[in-house]
C-alpha cells in the first residue's frame, strides 16, 4: 500500500473511475485489498476525491437488470452520500472537454465524461482499472493493475 501512499501524497484532488467503487461495493478479492485503503485514506480532511454520475448510472446497471432494488438503492446511497467523495454533474463545460478528450484519444463517451468531470473539478490524478486510458495526458492515470504487478 505504500504505492498508494505515495500516490496521494503527490495530489490533492483525485478523481474515481466507477472500477474503484464497484471493487470496494462488492469486495473484489483481487481488488478489495487495494482500494479499501484508498477510499479510507480519502476521508481525510485534505483530500478532496470527485467522480461523476456516470460513475452512478455505472454501477446500478448490473444489480437493476438482476432486479436487484435494494441493491441498486444501496449503491445510490453510498454514492449520493459518501462522506469522501463529490458526485459531479455532467455539464456542458465538462462536455466540452470530454469532446476534445473523445477526438485526441479516442476514448469512449463515458470515460471522456469521467475524466473530464475530473478536470474540470481540478483533479490531478484519475484513478481507474482501464489501461487505454493512460494515452490521456491531461491529467494523471492510475491503473490498478498497474499498482498491482508494481
Amino acid at each position: 500500500m505504500a504505492r498508494i501512499d505515495d500516490l496521494l501524497a503527490r495530489h490533492l484532488r483525485i478523481g474515481l473511475d466507477t472500477s474503484p467503487f464497484i471493487y470496494l461495493f462488492e469486495r473484489h478479492p483481487t481488488y478489495y485489498p487495494l482500494v479499501q485503503p484508498l477510499f479510507t485514506q480519502l476521508r481525510a480532511p485534505q483530500f478532496d476525491a470527485v467522480t461523476s454520475v456516470i460513475t452512478l448510472i455505472e454501477t446500478c446497471v448490473q444489480p437493476q437488470r438482476a432486479g436487484n432494488n435494494k441493491l441498486v438503492e444501496h449503491y445510490r446511497h453510498a454514492l449520493m452520500h459518501a462522506e469522501q467523495v463529490r458526485l459531479l454533474n455532467i455539464t456542458v463545460e465538462i462536455a466540452d472537454i470530454s469532446v476534445r478528450l473523445r477526438a485526441q484519444h479516442n476514448i469512449r463517451v463515458p470515460d471522456a465524461l469521467q475524466i473530464a468531470a475530473a478536470i474540470d473539478a481540478g483533479a490531478t490524478l484519475f484513478v481507474s482499472n482501464d489501461k487505454q486510458l493512460k494515452r490521456v495526458s491531461d491529467i494523471e492515470i492510475v491503473v490498478l493493475d498497474d499498482l498491482l504487478n508494481a
